[in-house]
């Protein structure tokens, strides 16, 4: 197909995306007014299922034994190639809802597949939307990509909101740990020699890991919370215990890292006469393996769709299991803008935005410049040989 046609298909892909318009602000509205947690998504994944299977996708929920998980494909019976997957997210955050914007992340990756779908209904190709549980956290891609469910996909991507529109993400290697401490009740005024205070070795945890910090690379961030301090002041804990977060960019890193801040646990423990128990997370969440083969085309299509890209300098950045999907296939994650404010994500504040108009744009542009990218992989074998030559070659 030479440049004209595909010019011709990108005006359709639009028009596609534009009468699917209402459907995708409601379906992201639904899912942002009914917030569920990651692996409990059970409203969210059969809303947009059940959009799928209207714009006719053979849809298979409960794969890679995740019950809120799904997979939609396009057209049915066995996959062909290209075969390129579309990414939805739609859990919530405790307390805050849909403070990262997740309902807008399920949402456009159907809109774009539905759009293609349309266009490209006589393609050889497949298309899917793979619906991943729990990115907060819970690692639900991970057990996906374990399970074959992206075996055979050549290339994947999905759009996160944002504050600003950014081809390129950037993430952290990320691996959880708790640390739980057993000690000994005692009257913490009358007879406070006799007990072994597990709270003070959950302190020490936090201060040995603050004194680490001056030794550590300048990428790493390690922060925790105490899900348990015991019961009453009065009352020398027998119980208490912290959750830690560590990241650093370099996975390679990462176990060395792990191994020091459990040294730090340890040493509390010993200093205060505790048993500890550590119990470690098996959903470590990589890095991005970049694509800049990849982001291009993302990128020309923004141009495509007159939308402006920020070039202003990443000032932080957090960790997401799609950087295990990226070291697997091709995969890009880039930001769109949903507000001319600066909330922070995983705030209340962001939650609010999430549903604006501004964020209902950002929807709708985010689903265009996906299908758009999608149709360039399906329809120029060159731009998608590209992109695997790539990631073939960049470690």
């Amino acid at each position: 197909m030479n440049q004209m046609e595909i010019q011709k298909k990108k005006t359709e892909i639009i028009s596609a995306v534009n009468r699917l318009k209402k459907d995708l602000i409601t379906l992201s509205h639904n899912i942002h007014k009914n917030p569920e947690l990651g692996f409990n998504e059970f409203k969210a994944s059969k809303w947009l299922t059940d959009f799928l299977k209207k714009n006719g996708f053979d849809v298979k929920t409960g794969v890679g034994y995740l019950k809120t998980a799904f997979v939609a494909q396009f057209p049915k019976g066995p996959k062909k190639r290209p075969s390129i997957a579309f990414v939805a997210e739609y859990d919530a955050l405790p307390d805050i809802g849909h403070g990262c914007g997740h309902n807008i992340i399920g949402s456009a990756s159907c809109g774009a597949a539905a759009a293609l779908a349309k266009v490209l209904k006589n393609n050889s190709g497949k298309f899917l939307v793979v619906g991943t549980p729990a990115e907060e956290g819970g690692g639900g891609k991970l057990p996906l990509i374990k399970s074959g469910i992206f075996d055979g996909v050549d290339a994947a991507m999905m759009i996160h909101p944002d504050i600003k529109t950014k081809v390129r993400a950037n993430f952290l290697a990320n691996v959880q740990v708790r640390f739980k401490f057993y000690g000994k009740t005692a009257h913490a005024a009358a007879s406070p020699f006799l007990g072994k205070n597990a709270l003070d070795a959950v302190i020490l945890t936090f201060n040995n890991i603050n004194a680490l910090r001056q030794q550590l690379p300048s990428d790493v961030r390690i922060h925790g919370i105490i899900p348990d301090g015991g019961k009453r002041p009065n009352i020398i804990p027998a119980f208490a215990s912290c959750w830690f977060y560590v990241r650093t960019k370099d996975k390679d890193y990462l176990p060395a890292l792990l191994k020091k801040v459990k040294r730090c646990a340890q040493a509390g423990a010993t200093a205060t006469g505790c048993r500890i128990e550590i119990e470690g997370d098996d959903n470590v969440y990589y890095p991005m393996k970049h694509n800049n083969a990849f982001e291009d085309i993302f990128r020309s299509n923004l141009k495509f769709l007159n939308i402006e890209e920020s070039l202003a300098e990443e000032r932080g950045t957090g960790s997401s299991d799609i950087g295990n999907l990226s070291q697997v296939i091709p995969t890009i994650h880039p930001n769109i803008k949903i507000c001319n404010s600066h909330p922070p994500t995983h705030s209340k504040e962001f939650a609010q935005v999430a549903i604006s108009p501004l964020a209902d744009k950002g929807l709708i542009s985010g689903a265009k410049a996906l299908a758009l990218t999608g149709l360039d992989l399906f329809l120029d074998p060159k731009k998608l040989k590209n992109v695997e030559k790539e990631f073939l070659e960049r470690k």
